[in-house]
């Protein structure tokens, strides 16, 4: 995930699938300045990752 966010252009969102929430990930977006959505559906997670 940290990679794509590394050649996202500006004014682009990345969107992620995954099976639980990444606990691990969120700290390290707010440092780098991305903010998150989160969506929990049916046994999923889906984010949504964006520069402010």
């Amino acid at each position: 995930i940290l990679e794509q966010l590394e050649t996202l252009p500006d004014n682009k969102a990345l969107f992620v699938y995954h099976k639980k929430v990444p606990m691990f990930l969120l700290p390290e977006l707010k440092q780098r300045g991305y903010r998150y959505a989160i969506k929990e559906d049916t046994g999923a997670i889906l984010m949504l990752i964006y520069k402010n």
